[in-house]
């Protein structure tokens, strides 16, 4: 087998990972963070994170810290390598190459809590987090980017969703990922046209008629943005 030598010239850095990763709390997107524990930006919420230990996947990596930091078991096929940030300056401690990854969190995952040199773990607003450590704000950002692309060419909407839901509900969450209002009318309608979408033949009762609750088609081909 033969060694890897480097050249003088070449950049002696460190590797490590960052999650992004998303829930849908009371109709607000929201990502995790984790208060940190050590310098630098000790007490700064930052996003998950940390350095690649010797012989880790990437991937694994990021399951790891994402578990240890915040108690949070994420199936691998959740996580998603998105962007490489590489900054000179990053990190004050010296050239360190973060790979971001990001995730959506599954209906019902809530309760966090901090671990390993994290002082804790909680719920931010995604589009109004505190002020953050690193450039985590500039990771954040490229994932809500991606998150917005993703949900205008896949169904990503249906997995902040329990298996059945109201199109109110999932008007919601189009509405908490790109920060805006939609019209109720047309949103419905291109939705709809889609065929991405049946029936349960179950309603939701509640203040007023019942709730007409949809599933996601167990045929789905997207041929362009919803």
């Amino acid at each position: 087998m033969s060694t890897l030598i480097l050249p003088p010239q070449a950049t002696q850095a460190g590797l490590a990972v960052d999650i992004a990763a998303f829930a849908m709390h009371d109709g607000e997107l929201q990502v995790l963070l984790v208060e940190r524990g050590s310098l630098p930006h000790a007490r700064t919420w930052a996003l998950p994170g940390g350095f690649v230990l010797q012989g880790e996947e990437l991937n694994e990596a990021a399951l790891r810290e994402l578990r240890v930091k915040t108690t949070v078991e994420l199936e691998p096929r959740l996580l998603e390598q998105f962007y490489t940030f590489g900054a000179v300056g990053r990190d004050p401690r010296g050239r360190v190459v973060s790979v971001a990854h990001m995730a959506v969190l599954p209906h019902g995952t809530v309760r966090v809590s901090g671990g390993g040199n994290a002082l804790g773990a909680g719920w931010f607003p995604a589009h109004t987090p505190p002020p953050l450590a690193f450039d985590h704000h500039e990771i954040l950002r490229h994932a809500i980017d991606r998150l917005q692309i993703r949900l205008e060419y896949a169904l990503l909407a249906l997995e902040f969703l329990p298996d059945t839901f109201t199109l109110p509900e999932l008007q919601g969450v189009y509405e908490a990922i790109l920060n805006k209002r939609l019209d109720k009318r047309n949103f419905r309608k291109r939705l709809l046209s889609q065929g991405v979408l049946t029936t349960s033949g179950e309603r939701r009762s509640g203040v007023g008629r019942p709730a007409q609750l949809y599933r996601k088609a167990s045929r789905v081909r997207i041929p362009g943005p919803l």
